[in-house]
């Protein structure tokens, strides 16, 4: 009996490492259908581009973002036998992509590619696609790095890029600008899950991408594996991101690491 237990306890852990905790499939729950998850790091080739294209893969809810540094990709997904995917995607071009401060609004154009999907490997993807006169493939790794441990204590602080500014404090509330071009934001971010926060984000006097007044637009915020912070946001034909790194010499808040002090604090005592 307890050799039989041992091998079914065998075979649960491995389920859950694929499951969740190398961020391809999620199927936790037995009532709803299995979904995609993970930020997924890598390079895009393209028939006639001489250059890789840096590109990020995320899966969020039930719709993928592929966000490459001269166009994003959005859509749907469905998943296939054999660890496999098909991506429905449509084209978002980048009329004056911001690269010195990581700044992206993406336009709905009517270009669609399928994308071919593969995980090759709990850590790996690889993708082809063939649509709108343009064929690839890019190749991706898991972030393994990325937080698992989303929280308002995680994120709040100063965050910069080369010529903006962002603050976040204890309650969720932000408020940013860009000195260069003058662009403004604020909103808030609240709690969702371990991997992201819900995002509220109004923009007004940027070159793209302004809401009416007190109109904001929702998103979602997340960190990857190298501390950066990430604003993903949609509004009807657009989408927006917005990456920040901690303000130089700071360190983001990890709650992981507070328990243990609280803790030992409290024996103490």
């Amino acid at each position: 009996m307890d050799q039989n237990m041992a091998v079914v306890k065998s075979l649960l852990i491995g389920m859950c490492v694929f499951a969740a905790g190398c961020g391809a499939f999620d199927d936790s729950s037995s009532s709803e259908p299995p979904t995609l998850n993970g930020l997924w790091l890598g390079e895009t080739q393209e028939q006639g581009v001489t250059e890789a294209l840096t590109t990020s893969v995320l899966f969020f809810e039930n719709k993928v973002f592929i966000l490459r540094e001269d166009e994003a990709h959005l859509g749907t997904y469905s998943i296939l036998e054999n660890d496999n995917a098909l991506l429905d995607t449509t084209v978002y071009s980048y009329s004056a992509p911001d690269l010195d401060n990581n700044f992206y609004v993406g336009t709905r154009t009517s270009n669609r590619i399928e994308v071919d999907a593969l995980f090759a490997s709990t850590q790996l993807l690889f993708l082809n696609f063939d649509g709108a006169s343009r064929s690839g493939s890019a190749t991706l790794n898991l972030d393994t790095g990325r937080s698992s441990n989303m929280s308002l204590t995680r994120v709040r602080g100063t965050w910069t890029t080369t010529d903006s500014i962002l603050y976040i404090n204890d309650a969720g509330g932000i408020q940013g600008s860009n000195s260069a071009t003058g662009c403004q934001w604020k909103g808030k971010l609240s709690t969702f899950n371990d991997d992201f926060l819900t995002l509220s984000i109004e923009r007004k006097l940027c070159p793209e991408f302004n809401q009416a007044v007190d109109v904001p637009t929702g998103g979602f915020a997340l960190i990857d594996g190298e501390g950066s912070l990430h604003f993903i946001a949609e509004q009807p034909n657009e989408v927006l991101w917005m990456k920040f790194a901690p303000e130089a010499g700071a360190v983001a808040d990890d709650p992981a690491e507070e328990e243990p002090a609280a803790e030992e604090e409290a024996a103490a005592a």
